[in-house]
């Protein structure tokens, strides 16, 4: 299965048309940041961390770094970040208390590397997090996405391949509304679908999401 295109650099346009505020339900990082902050997981390393989303939602002053391969998205993600590859993570073993990797190892050909990396970076009783989609997600608009490497079709075992016992929370509901039709058309934007699949709904809409969290502890 290859990889999702990484275009955070070479389309800036395409992320910029993701809307948070059409999201009603279901955004993973506010859990997993409360998990982070009830579990007293620090350091923590969010790998593929973009702009910085989970540090804004952990308490201030929370050791947090984010790691991204994405000049423009460490353009707007505060300090301290670092640009690295998730394969190679510039940090020694057992520094963290946390790596999270959400929404990003789809970019992988061979996500389980960056899982093992991952494991390398935790010290003991640390914690791994990563999430990602369904390929049957937002079946209102599209009929299926192609199948990537770490879809939540196999995203569980991939991790668990390297962990171990993993616990895994799903989703499949109502959770995107999409007001009218230029909401429609930026959300097919931003996710990488012909504008004629704005064609298949009449707003106000909601999106059926399909996905899952998956959570493993270091031993």
């Amino acid at each position: 299965m290859p990889a999702l295109p990484s275009d955070y650099d070479s389309d800036p346009g395409r992320w910029r048309s993701c809307d948070r505020n059409v999201q009603a339900f279901g955004d993973v990082h506010a859990p997993v940041a409360r998990r982070i902050v009830d579990e007293d997981l620090a350091p923590v390393l969010d790998i593929g961390g973009g702009q910085g989303h989970l540090g804004s939602l952990l308490p201030a002053g929370w050791p947090s770094i984010v790691v991204d391969l994405s000049p423009a998205q460490l353009a707007d993600a505060p300090h301290p970040k670092v640009r690295a590859d998730a394969l190679h993570l510039p940090f020694r073993d057992r520094c963290a208390g946390a790596v999270t990797a959400l929404w990003m190892l789809y970019h992988l050909d061979d996500p389980a590397l960056a899982v093992a990396e991952a494991a390398r970076a935790l010290r003991p009783g640390g914690l791994f997090v990563a999430s990602t989609s369904s390929r049957s997600n937002d079946p209102e608009l599209t009929d299926g996405y192609p199948p990537r490497p770490f879809d939540a079709e196999e995203a569980p075992d991939i991790v668990a391949a390297v962990f171990g016992d993993v616990q895994v929370d799903r989703w499949d509901g109502p959770m995107t509304q999409l007001p009218d039709r230029d909401a429609v058309l930026r959300y097919c934007r931003s996710h990488s679908l012909h504008r004629d699949a704005a064609d298949r709904v009449t707003p106000p809409v909601w999106l059926t999401k399909r996905g899952c969290i998956v959570y493993a502890s270091k031993q």
